[in-house]
C-alpha cells in the first residue's frame, strides 16, 4: 500500500514544522493621533534604531518581549510621531506578534490535509485493488452486499 508511507511522511511533517519553525518576532506599534510607526521588538533592530533620539540600552530591557512596548520607547524611537497631532492625542502603544506557531499551525495543516486528499484522488486506483485482493485474501465479505433485499 502505497497510502501508508504518505501517511508516516505526513505525520512527520505535521510533527517537525514546529520544531523547525522560525522564533516569533513581535513587534510594537507607536500611535499617536492619526500617525503611527512599527518597531521590531529585537535587540538587534532595537540597537539600530534609524530615527532614534537616543540610543537604546539593551541591557535594561525586560525579559517579556511586549513589556517594553511602552510610550517612554515610542518616544525615543520615533521623536516625531506626535508632530502635528492635536495636543491632547497621546502615544498608544501596541505589541503585537507577527507569523505566531498558531497561524503556522493551521496552515500547516491545512496544506497537509488538501495535499493528502491530492494524493488520495491520484493513488485511489492503484489502491483499491490492492484492498480488494487482501480483503479476499483474509476471506472478508461486505456484509451490506451480501443481506437479503
Amino acid at each position: 500500500m502505497a497510502a501508508f508511507p504518505l501517511l508516516q511522511l505526513s505525520l512527520l511533517f505535521l510533527v517537525a514544522t514546529p520544531v523547525i519553525a522560525k522564533d516569533v518576532i513581535n513587534f510594537c506599534k507607536c500611535t499617536c493621533g492619526q500617525n503611527s510607526t512599527i518597531i521590531e521588538l529585537t535587540k538587534s533592530a532595537l540597537t539600530h534604531l534609524p530615527h532614534a533620539s537616543e540610543p537604546i540600552d539593551v541591557d535594561t530591557l525586560a525579559p517579556n518581549v511586549c513589556m517594553n512596548c511602552t510610550r517612554l520607547l515610542c518616544g525615543i524611537a520615533e521623536p516625531a510621531l506626535c508632530d502635528g497631532a492635536a495636543v491632547d492625542d497621546d502615544i498608544a502603544p501596541l505589541c503585537f506578534q507577527r507569523d505566531s506557531l498558531q497561524d503556522e499551525l493551521i496552515v500547516s495543516g491545512f496544506l497537509l490535509l488538501v495535499i493528502g486528499l491530492l494524493a488520495w484522488t491520484v493513488l485511489r486506483g492503484h489502491v483499491k485493488p490492492v484492498v480488494e485482493r487482501l480483503w479476499t485474501q483474509y476471506g472478508y465479505t461486505n456484509v451490506a452486499q451480501d443481506s437479503p433485499s
